[in-house]
């Protein structure tokens, strides 16, 4: 009978065969034990066949942590798991001790206060010389009729091990090797600030306020999609759900005056000249109607989320940031992507859109606000700490200072 376990596991786990030959073996012993230890001699042979039909039904899984893949009580396991995930509504008490101190945040690249100068004096460098994103060439930034293209490649880039041990670097979209020079692609210069005054001069910063008009909620997640624009990378569109996962604010942004979209930024932002040419709200009108959802006390779930803050002229210092919360074995300041993070632990597809269809900022919302819920039911609380008052012996003043031996 494990015979025949084995055949169906391998016809099930047909494309996954090239990365782990030995899945097929394991789960079909695993397998065949869940149903020896649940069976008598009388009822095995049916559980077996129970067991086949099971495999039958299931999906045929493309990557390893895909909800198809493992024994049917593991599977069972993770499917009560996910409902379990998806119940769990998110609180400030649930988070608070999530979220990052001020300095942290300044070590990622959060701004936490606004910066000087007059906000907004400059929304666009059309007319003056910047370095492009892509080929990190100068070039003088034109309206979008008139604007100047490069070569450049769109992918990370990253090492790979080939034979012999040697190492190459290699780009994500194309495979070729950094060291060709070139591009895959051909697209306009654009051009992309970091720089707090800089920011604060193409669009004012400003803080989130308290509110009290009862609409504010205690737990958000939130994402934006941004596209390349004669006033640098900015906000197209908005995406908050609630800590439940409930959808509650989703709006295109319209450019301020005088800036325009140079490159839609599709393959990454799903942003199409046809759908953002529907849009509305310019970004002040955005961040007021924000202010009814969120204000100084709402803690924000998101990844990477100096980025969405930044592109919205934030000032919030509630954040939890998946990105910081799930770190890279390699440290600072190497970050796993959202993908990575909900296909390890909650075996979801994300970001599956092809070039055209680009992210989804609900999409990449819900996945922030779930790996969160994942992180609550899987991370132990800490427990809070116990003050301890010195009796009067044991304080020494020193220097003018209070210190406990």
């Amino acid at each position: 009978m494990i015979k025949n376990l084995y055949d169906h596991f391998a016809v099930l786990y047909s494309a996954l065969l090239a990365s782990d030959p030995h899945l097929v073996a394991e789960h079909a012993l695993r397998q065949e034990e869940e149903v020896y230890k649940k069976s008598t001699k009388f009822t095995y042979r049916n559980a077996v066949i129970n067991a086949i039909s099971n495999l039958k039904r299931r999906p045929k899984p493309d990557f390893i942590s895909h909800p198809s893949v493992g024994t049917i009580d593991e599977v069972t396991a993770r499917e009560e798991s996910q409902k379990q995930l998806s119940s769990l509504r998110l609180t400030r008490q649930d988070l608070q001790h999530l979220t990052m101190p001020l300095d942290v945040m300044r070590n990622w690249g959060y701004i936490v206060d606004i910066p000087e100068g007059e906000g907004g004096s400059e929304p666009s460098r059309t007319g003056h010389t910047m370095k492009c994103e892509r080929c990190s060439q100068p070039y003088m930034v034109k309206a979008p009729d008139r604007a100047e293209e490069c070569d450049y490649h769109w992918g990370r880039q990253f090492t790979k091990v080939m034979e012999g041990s040697d190492k190459v670097r290699l780009y994500t979209c194309c495979l070729r090797p950094v060291a060709d020079g070139g591009g895959c692609v051909r697209g306009p210069h654009v051009f992309y600030e970091n720089d707090p005054t800089a920011l604060h001069l193409r669009h004012a910063f400003s803080p989130t306020l308290p509110n009290d008009n009862g609409t504010v909620l205690d737990v958000v997640a939130m994402d934006c999609e941004m596209v390349y624009t004669t006033g640098g990378f900015r906000c197209a569109r908005v995406s908050v759900i609630d800590g439940t996962g409930v959808e509650v604010f989703d709006e295109l942004v319209r450019m301020d005056p005088g800036v325009d979209v140079v490159d839609y930024n599709t393959r990454f932002s799903g942003i199409t000249p046809e759908n953002h040419s529907k849009a509305v709200l310019a970004l002040s009108a955005i961040r007021k109607s924000l202010s009814m959802l969120i204000d100084a006390s709402t803690i924000i779930i998101g990844h990477g989320l100096e980025n969405d803050l930044k592109t919205l002229r934030m000032i919030h210092h509630q954040c939890v940031d998946t990105a910081i919360l799930f770190p890279h074995k390699a440290g600072a300041p190497y970050r796993r992507s959202l993908k990575e993070l909900a296909k390890e632990h909650m075996g979801k597809v994300i970001q599956a859109g092809g070039p055209t269809e680009g992210h989804s900022s609900i999409e990449d919302s819900v996945a922030t606000l779930d790996l969160v819920r994942w992180y609550v039911l899987h991370k132990p609380k800490p427990k809070p700490a116990q003050s301890k008052v010195p009796s009067a012996d044991k304080v020494v003043i020193k220097a003018g200072r209070p210190l406990f031996d």
